[in-house]
């Protein structure tokens, strides 16, 4: 005869537990960078977009002596783009990509 099993140990934690949300999915934490990876990619970009941000300046006042304003406008152009890669390498997950 086969020996009977404790019924206890199946139902560990509750049937709401499996349910349960991911504690970096909710409340502050889900803007923050998750995995080490993310962290590399969201440092990288910040001081990127912080780069670029000051170059818009930099390229504006030389533009103001020589007329040509196609870097500052790469430079807008290139601000956003590190931005929003910024922002996506902070609130994506690894599961999500």
């Amino acid at each position: 005869m086969a020996p009977k099993k404790n019924k206890k140990l199946r139902r560990a934690g509750g049937r709401r537990a499996n349910y349960a949300p991911l504690a970096h999915t909710v409340g502050g934490r889900r803007f923050i960078p998750f995995g080490w990876i993310m962290w590399v990619g969201w440092v990288m970009f910040g001081v990127l977009a912080v780069a670029m941000f000051a170059e818009i300046f930099f390229a504006a006042a030389a533009a103001m002596q020589d007329g040509f304003w196609g870097d500052v406008f790469g430079a807008v152009l290139m601000t956003g783009l590190f931005g929003w890669m910024f922002w996506a390498f902070g609130t994506a997950r690894l599961k999500d990509i």
